[in-house]
């Protein structure tokens, strides 16, 4: 029985899959052959023609893997079986295919082509995950729940202001990633060390030829800019810049997940558990949070393969060594398939994500005196009592074992700054302004992935239409 991947069989992203299979690469490093001699030819290099451009263009689809493995066993040289390979096909072209350029030109251009599809694909499913938890939180802002310091119960917040926190870690990610897309830059011909020697000579010492082949190939693969500098591969800095990106989404996922996991424990929250679902073989009433627990799983993988393409980029000798290759053949395609399984994951947990609004209302009336604390200090100071008394007092109380309203009364102090100060044990009165920093957080976020400003009127109106808040 054949080797199966388990990120290909269980943690699939297809749309990834297929851009980084072996036959997709060739295609793309084909294409790159035929637009550098389409160039060529219309930059006046006479040894091309129409004839050649038109039997490489008629041949790229027609790929024979076997017939490229085998000429990589005999050479030993991956490239220069794809050269050969191509080369049977096309009798004619084949004398001025690679003409001018060395490895990289296919490889670093092909691997920047990969890239920059990858990272369109994952941004847009980012943003897909943006707007889900956007949606959760319009539909609970207004709903009290405990907030959690030190995993202790603490003060007030609202689920919707929870649900911002998150969405804002994960929009900052999308401006970072929408930038790395944008200005990722394509290596285009540099030559063997990066001098662009051979492709001066072949346009005969004119400078003004080289920058127009390179400017013309990179406006074909629809990239902002070029490489400025390079030996003989394009800087593995900005590879390290993909996976620091990738490593920091990871790393918001994981803590979103992480926090989900958390208030389960409460009962606060839940991740969909299907009709027929089993929690546990031994303890049939288990309800247990495994998708969320899958996805802090596969982050701690991905974040980890940062240091990998961080060691890479420390050991590039000089002009270019080739123990980049292999390390970056593997994590690539792995790190990029798994990041968009772990968006595409997130979304469907978010969209069946269970919210238990009686368990929230039971725990925030259990904690509310203690959520009174902070009214009672603050009123307590504006009578010109002292804070730090107030505050000794209170702890005092609270840090018994179960206190209650009537030992807060007994106290004199504390009873005169509730007597006269209407202190409220309505939870929707120490909320804050998390309505409105949520409020405010739409609009921004509004202007960051749709590129257009909102009223808070129509955000509110959609809020209320869900009745989420009733």
């Amino acid at each position: 029985m054949d080797f199966e991947h388990v990120i290909g069989t269980r943690y699939s992203s297809p749309e990834i899959e297929e851009l980084w299979t072996q036959k997709n690469k060739i295609l793309n490093m084909r294409d790159l052959w035929i637009q550098l001699a389409k160039n060529q030819m219309e930059l006046g290099i006479d040894c091309i023609d129409k004839e050649c451009i038109d039997e490489l263009i008629e041949n790229k689809e027609n790929i024979d893997l076997e017939r490229v493995d085998y000429y990589e066993k005999k050479l030993k040289h991956d490239v220069m079986a794809n050269i050969h390979a191509y080369a049977e096909l096309c009798p004619k072209a084949n004398k001025i295919i690679h003409l001018g350029v060395t490895s990289n030109y296919v490889q670093d251009n092909t691997d920047l082509i990969l890239i920059k599809k990858s990272l369109k694909i994952i941004l847009e499913n980012l943003k897909n995950l943006i707007r889900t938890i956007e949606r959760l939180s319009n539909e609970n802002i207004l709903i009290p729940t405990l907030a959690y310091t030190h995993l202790q119960k603490a003060q007030l917040i609202t689920v919707g202001k929870r649900f911002s926190m998150w969405n804002y870690d994960l929009l900052e990610n999308y401006k970072d990633g929408k930038y790395l897309h944008d200005t990722l830059p394509f290596r285009g011909v540099k030559g063997t060390v990066g001098s662009e020697d051979t492709i001066l000579k072949l346009f005969n010492y004119n400078d003004y030829l080289c920058n127009l082949l390179n400017n013309n190939l990179k406006d074909h693969y629809g990239f902002s800019d070029l490489v400025k500098l390079s030996g003989q591969t394009y800087s593995r800095r900005f590879d390290v810049k993909v996976f620091q990106f990738i490593s920091v989404l990871s790393q918001t996922i994981y803590k979103i997940m992480n926090d989900i996991r958390l208030l389960s424990s409460q009962g606060e929250l839940f991740e969909e558990f299907g009709e027929n679902q089993v929690g546990s073989s031994a303890m049939p009433y288990k309800k247990n949070p495994i998708q969320c627990e899958q996805l802090c799983s596969i982050t701690r993988y991905i974040i980890q393969q940062e240091n990998c393409m961080s060691q890479t980029y420390m050991n590039q000798w000089l002009e270019r060594s080739l123990d980049d290759s292999a390390i970056k053949r593997i994590i690539y395609p792995d790190v990029l398939i798994l990041i968009n399984y772990v968006l595409t994951k997130s979304n469907d947990i978010m969209n069946g994500l269970y919210i238990n609004h009686d368990q929230l209302r039971f725990s925030v009336e259990k904690h509310m005196l203690n959520v009174i604390s902070e009214e009672l200090i603050i009123n307590g100071v504006k009578m010109n009592h002292s804070r730090q008394d107030i505050h000794e007092r209170i702890r005092i109380i609270l840090t018994k074992n179960n206190p209650n309203l009537q030992e807060l009364l007994n106290d004199p102090i504390l009873f005169s700054i509730f007597n006269n100060s209407n202190v409220s044990l309505d939870p929707t009165s120490y909320i804050g302004r998390c309505y409105q920093q949520v409020m405010d957080f739409h609009n921004y976020l509004y202007e960051v992935i749709e590129n257009k400003k909102i009223n808070n009127d129509d955000l509110l109106s959609d809020c209320f239409k869900s009745g989420s808040n009733k």
